[in-house]
């Protein structure tokens, strides 16, 4: 059995419960370091930003809009800036202040409402910040609209014994939100003010905005040279001209005996502005109905129920053939859905919450997308054709058909939909397909690709260098194809041999029992008690491994079907756990290695070099952790040594976007968070062995 560095050991596996709340430490004056937050539509849209207010990427807004569920995705209203009016006796102003802020391209923060502002909070569908001035406290709530593309902010005051007024002006942004926008003046927006409300019109896209109790001054003008840090780090556009087109005001008189509450909506139409978001509880009936499902399994997850959150902003719906189906984005903010990421994360996202509707949905999705036995790496984001080129989704389709199946029971939808496409699958890696995806006839191994392509999930590549070549037959690949084909032939296992569903589970065990042979003598490295990560073919044409030490010997003693002894597991594992276990997930490379890379930054030449050669993947806990407890038989001990691996990790949901967990981290202290800053498959492997540690 491997054996963790002592960490502090909690009694009981758990993860932090919103509100996930931030503070203003003494003195606090700016922003940074600051923490993000997440708010999902349901769609695909959402609403994104940072605890002090402060936009520091170009996909920070309240509001951006799917207008063609999951993607095609338009950044509308980057903020409603505050700014408080006080009044004398005689109505005149008197003083003000600014609750928003601003980074401009020098640096410089003007202006500094953070100065104001006491305490952020989340909860799964709230986004709360406090403000006090003067004796006034002013509360702002955001919410968003479930599945449609709206958004609304509510604000209570408590004035005091004082006359205020609050001017509320909304940034403007109504572009692709992978985008900023570089004109400098005002012509390439409209806006119609009438009564309570605007119209602002862009590139035919038109975004409305209502505010209670107030009337709309349309006063068009551009905030140039917005900073966006986070994305200057990155080396990608971070200075944007954001479009105000003019500004509401609220009086709040003093003689009011308790808060004075209004609200401020926005939509991007054809969907319209509503006053009744914060009336709408929808989105938590839903989450709480999840939450019911999780402890239908054990009283104990309970305890994993900020996870159960965080996994629902992941599932999101995609028409196929006209059929409303569901898919999962891969991550926020920038992805789409992916086919490995979904795979990998249904287990976790949908059958440990018993949403087996959700991942029929998602499984159906895919499965009317099977080509030559592939299926989609990438949806496009716009609505061009699916993308085919990975060798390791489909293997990955295989797994989760069968957890769906064991599960669900849903024999129905197994065999009249997933089945076809699995036995599609297993017979084109056999014959051959695209990207040289194939089976060698001498071993049985798949192998895949050549030195310009990048089928694993390693698949960094730019300018035509691919950071990570693992071409030829990755280990991975080849402990899911003994997997994949052993798991299929089990939901064939009552079929009579002399059928053809009989006779081709007896095909897909005798092959695998040849795989699993191949695998133990070309895979293990009995020198060093490991798995070699790769094999490749030198100048001669023979069959030679690579060196390196990664994390992708740690499917083959995670997966059920494993093609390895007892001691080999525990040697992967001793392995892993010596070069590459951190309190954040595990090494893409050893320390040891001349290619590691410990730091994800810097242009995003450097970022795809680290990506896989260091760079620490939380995703990685949750084989690592379903390693340790099939080594030891889920015994006591295993699960004590798999909480400790897990438990950093969930209390990072602290940290970093508040209730989520990010893509990557550095490999060393202080291990930041980076890439994604929340990641569907990061979130679905702590839930998914959370459950087994808690089994």
């Amino acid at each position: 059995m491997a054996t963790i560095t002592p960490t502090p050991v909690q009694p009981s596996l758990s993860a932090p419960q919103p509100p996930f709340a931030v503070e203003r430490p003494s003195g606090h004056t700016r922003p940074s370091p600051d923490n993000e937050w997440l708010l999902t539509i349901g769609n695909g849209g959402f609403a994104m930003g940072t605890a002090s207010g402060v936009n520091r990427r170009k996909y920070h807004a309240l509001l951006i809009a799917s207008v063609r569920p999951p993607v095609d995705r338009i950044s509308c209203l980057a903020s409603l800036d505050e700014l408080l009016i006080f009044e004398d006796a005689g109505g005149n102003e008197a003083a003000r202040f600014h609750l928003s802020a601003h980074r401009f391209r020098d640096g410089t923060l003007d202006p500094n409402g953070t100065d104001h502002l006491v305490r952020f909070e989340k909860t799964a569908t709230i986004a709360r910040w406090v403000y006090q001035v003067r004796g006034v406290e002013i509360v702002k709530e955001l919410k968003t609209a479930w599945r449609r593309n709206a958004c609304a902010v509510r604000y209570s005051v408590r004035s005091g014994e004082r006359n205020v007024r609050l001017r509320i002006t909304p940034r403007v942004t109504l572009r692709d939100f992978h985008s900023v926008n570089a004109d400098r003046d005002c012509s390439r927006y409209a806006v119609a003010a009438h009564h309570d409300s605007m119209r602002i019109t862009a590139d035919g896209r038109t975004l409305a905005v209502r505010c209670q109790n107030a009337a709309a001054v349309a006063q068009p003008d551009m905030l140039r040279d917005v900073l966006y840090d986070f994305e200057s780090e990155r080396h990608q556009e971070g200075v944007e001209h954001q479009f105000t087109p003019g500004y509401f005001e609220v009086r709040l008189p003093s003689s009011a005996p308790g808060p004075e509450v209004f609200t401020v909506s926005a939509a991007l139409e054809p969907d319209s502005p509503d006053f009744t978001i914060f009336d709408d509880d929808s989105r938590e009936r839903h989450l709480a109905v999840i939450r019911g499902n999780l402890s239908k399994n054990s009283s104990a997850l309970e305890r994993l129920a900020s996870l159960v959150d965080a996994a629902d902003d992941f599932l999101v719906p995609r028409a196929v053939e006209g059929k409303p189906l569901t898919t999962v984005l891969a991550g926020y903010p920038w992805f789409s859905d992916w086919g490995r990421d979904t795979m990998i994360s249904l287990p976790g996202l949908m059958l440990t919450t018993r949403r087996f509707d959700d991942a029929r949905g998602a499984l159906e999705t895919f499965a009317l997308h099977v080509k030559d036995g592939l299926i989609p790496n990438v949806f496009d984001d716009y609505g061009g054709p699916p993308r085919y080129n990975t060798v390791d989704a489909s293997l990955w389709f295989l797994h989760a058909c069968r957890e769906y199946l064991r599960a669900s029971g849903d024999r129905v939808t197994f065999d009249s939909i997933l089945l076809p496409a699995c036995h599609q699958i297993i017979d084109r890696y056999q014959s051959g397909t695209h990207f040289n995806i194939r089976m060698d006839p001498d071993d049985g191994l798949i192998e895949s690709g050549d030195a310009t392509t990048q089928l694993t999930w390693m698949d960094a590549k730019r300018g035509g260098v691919v950071f990570t070549p693992r071409h030829g037959k990755p280990v991975e690949v080849n402990a899911l194809w003994h997997h994949g084909l052993l798991a299929i032939a089990e939901t064939l296992h009552a079929a009579d041999e002399r059928s053809e569903s009989g006779a081709r589970a007896a095909r897909y065990r005798a092959l695998a029992a040849r795989v699993g042979e191949s695998f133990r003598t070309k895979f293990w490295n009995e020198a060093e008690q490991r798995l070699y990560d790769c094999l490749q073919r030198d100048a001669s044409g023979h069959w030679k491994p690579t060196l390196e030490i990664r994390p992708n010997q740690i499917f083959a003693a995670s997966l059920e079907f494993s093609p390895l002894t007892a001691e080999q597991k525990r040697g992967v594992l001793r392995c892993v756990t010596q070069h590459l276990l951190t309190p954040r997930g595990l090494r893409t490379l050893a320390p040891s290695d001349p290619n590691y890379q410990p730091r994800f930054e810097g242009n995003m030449t450097s970022r795809d070099r680290a990506y896989h050669n260091g760079t620490v993947w939380p995703w990685l806990l949750g084989p690592y952790c379903a390693a340790l407890l099939r080594a030891d038989n889920f015994s006591d001990s295993a699960k004590a040594q798999a909480r400790a691996a897990l438990q950093p990790l969930l209390d990072s949901m602290k940290q970093g976007c508040l209730g989520h967990i990010a893509e990557v981290y550095d490999a060393e202290p202080p291990r930041r968070p980076q890439g994604c800053v929340a990641q569907a498959w990061s979130v679905a492997e702590a839930l998914r062995v959370g459950a087994l540690i808690m089994a």
